[in-house]
């Protein structure tokens, strides 16, 4: 049977719009064949090469249709035809023929399109708006004239027409998204979060909101949030790492056995990642397993011998084992990688201080705290560094920084002390920022600041209230978390001396200011035997090189004419019947201070509770490191802070023996 070309031609569209693109070819094919000058076929079949991904074949016919019939339709056929087929400026130029028969959004705005291929952003935003001066409404032309500002960093004309997209189209998530990047680029981490949230609620199965929800509550400091949506992203997609090591990172001093379960489980995922690698030999350090965490930054290292961040961690190790000639090498490597590290500056300063060249330490300290990104850190470290040396001036002045690194400022403002306040005639708070044995040495001070203030409020630790409470009768004493009442000038704890303008030369009290109260004493003091309390044993943290081996201890436990009491309140008793431990006994330091007021000696490092011994006038024996805490000086018998405390210093780094063998000498 015969087919009519009309009847063919029929034929050939319906095929088309039924997708059944190989038919329609070969018809469409066969009509040309039968009139080469049909323009509705040639646009049909240029379409049709169109939708097969063959843009060259398109052009080829639809440039045929244009020679024959230069109409809006085809001219727009045929600008679309050679963007796909990689020729962006034939594009433009026929998208600007087109618009010459009427101006549309959506010819302008594909025209954007052509212009952006080119990286010519100034005519991609002329489209773009264009387009949306014809139709406001045109959430396409909005987004994407969104994204073009960003392409060319004016962030805030792409955030005014990214929320003016929005108020067209309230349910995409990609817009959600968008905007939230936007306002977490301004710093406007709330908006960011919301906008967010909007996106996650659109669509629960993408991971990556959920993980990035984690990040800007982390910014905002809401950690439980942030760790909830971290959780959230691992169980989308259990392989993703960067949730696990973020996820550890907040769990990080809070709960550091379930972050070392994170770290593991990425590390299970990906055991060569030097992120992963980096975090979980820095989570090991903090647990104080330094073997295993010296074991992955070597594996660090062995994959990476250019890792200036695993020879500073590497130095940390070595530092917190006191192996200090070690830690210096380390520091020298990250250092010959990244010369002017801030970070490695600062960790080899600290290692020369504690290798006994003090100077050196100083001096590397003062070129650190010149630079302008130093840290309080260092800044501080310097001012210790004077200190030591009893330059007050100079050490107080950079020291005072660090309440920067804490909340001090942002609770009470404008409120703190500072150079040329007054605080005669006026209500003084004494804020504790800082540690126990700092709040007691400090407390000194405090009868002279009553004689000056109005009145005086004193916000310490909740273990020392009681006892501050009974030394200092006529001032109101009050817990951390307490909100304090009726005062005018907050006085950190540590910046008395500076307040009262005295220095190390007019130490007041030095015999003692703390009163112990009066407390039923057990009958376990009840001995006819030289009593003498110990202290060995501190935060792991803090007490890096001061702590002592407790088989020290143990040389002098052997003195079976003295009774020892362990003032230690987490480690088990010693067996032997010389030796009592009171951490049963010991609730809060009024209770240390009623002990400590009933026996003969005190051997102890360096602690609150040799500063408490000091404070209420006991006979101490403070061993200290080497290299100590600044408050100690450079002193090795005696110290101006306390009449009643001898001072043991180690004579070389480490060397705790032969401080022992001079306090049984003692003895």
């Amino acid at each position: 049977m015969n087919f009519s070309y009309k009847e063919k031609s029929d034929c050939a569209y319906k095929l088309h719009t039924q997708n059944k693109l190989d038919d329609a070819q070969k018809l469409y094919i066969e009509l040309l064949n039968e009139n080469p000058d049909d323009v509705n076929i040639l646009n049909l079949l240029g379409l049709l090469y169109l939708s097969k991904n063959m843009p060259d074949k398109a052009v080829e016919f639809l440039s045929k249709a244009f020679v024959l019939n230069q109409s809006e339709y085809i001219c727009t056929n045929l600008a679309k035809a050679y963007y796909f087929n990689n020729e962006f400026e034939k594009s433009v130029k026929l998208y600007k023929q087109a618009i010459q028969y009427g101006e549309t959004d959506d010819l302008y705005y594909s025209m954007a399109i052509s212009y952006k291929k080119l990286g010519d952003y100034t005519n991609v935003i002329k489209c773009y708006e264009k387009a949306i001066e014809i139709n406001p409404k045109n959430v396409n032309a909005l987004y994407n004239l969104s994204l073009a500002y960003k392409q060319i960093n004016d962030l805030k004309k792409a955030l005014y027409y990214a929320e003016m997209c929005l108020e067209f189209n309230q349910n995409d998530e990609d817009l959600y998204s968008l905007l939230s990047g936007y306002y977490e680029d301004f710093g406007n981490y709330n908006s960011a979060a919301y906008m967010l949230e909007q996106a996650y609620e659109l669509n629960k199965n993408n991971y990556l909101y959920s993980y990035n929800l984690g990040v800007l509550y982390s910014r905002l400091n809401d950690s439980q949030k942030a760790l909830n949506y971290y959780i959230k992203a691992i169980e989308i997609n259990p392989n993703y790492v960067e949730s696990y090591v973020n996820a550890a990172s907040l769990l990080k001093g809070k709960n550091d056995n379930k972050a070392l379960d994170y770290l593991l489980q990425a590390y299970k995922i990906n055991s060569n990642d030097e992120k992963i690698l980096l975090s979980l030999a820095q989570t090991l350090k903090d647990m104080f397993e330094n073997e295993k965490s010296l074991e992955l930054v070597n594996k660090i290292i062995e994959n990476n011998p250019k890792s200036a961040e695993a020879y500073s961690l590497l130095g940390i190790n070595y530092m917190d084992t006191g192996n200090y000639e070690l830690a210096s090498d380390a520091y020298d490597m990250s250092l010959e990688i990244c010369p002017n590290n801030i970070n490695y500056l600062h960790g080899k300063a600290i290692v020369l201080k504690y290798l006994g060249k003090e100077e050196e330490s100083k001096k590397l300290l003062e070129y650190i705290v010149k630079q302008d990104n130093a840290s309080i850190q260092s800044i501080t470290s310097l001012g210790m560094a004077y200190l030591t040396e009893k330059d007050f001036k100079n050490g107080m002045r950079l020291y005072r920084r660090r309440s920067e690194e804490n909340n001090m400022l942002s609770v009470f403002k404008d409120k703190i002390w500072d150079y040329g306040k007054k605080i005669e005639n006026k209500d003084v708070l004494i804020y504790t920022n800082c540690g126990l044995g700092d709040t007691i040495m400090y407390s000194r001070y405090i009868p002279i600041i009553e004689k000056k203030a109005k009145s005086v409020t004193l916000q310490t630790d909740k273990e020392l209230v009681s006892v501050l409470s009974h030394s200092f009768p006529n001032i109101k004493v009050i817990k951390k978390g307490v909100k304090p009442e009726n005062y005018e000038i907050v006085v950190p704890m540590m910046d008395i001396q500076l307040v009262l303008n005295m220095d190390f030369s007019d130490i007041p009290y030095s015999e003692g200011y703390i009163k112990s109260p009066h407390k039923d004493i057990p009958l376990i003091l009840n001995t006819n035997k030289k009593k003498v309390g110990l202290f060995w044993q501190g935060n792991k943290k803090i007490f890096k090189n001061r702590s002592v081996d407790l088989e020290y201890y143990r040389q002098l436990i052997l003195n079976k004419n003295i009774m020892f009491y362990s003032f230690q309140k987490d480690i088990d008793i010693i067996e032997t019947d010389n030796f009592i431990s009171l951490k049963n006994y010991i609730n809060d330091y009024s209770d240390t201070a009623a002990f400590l007021s009933n026996i003969d000696i005190l051997i102890t490092i360096d602690s609150s509770i040799a500063h408490m011994a000091g404070a209420i006038g006991i006979k101490t024996f403070l061993l200290l490191p080497l290299v100590a805490e600044w408050r100690w000086f450079k002193d090795d018998k005696t110290t101006p802070w306390y009449n009643s405390v001898g001072i043991f210093r180690q004579k070389e780094n480490g060397n705790w023996q032969e401080v022992i063998d001079r306090v049984k000498k003692q003895l």
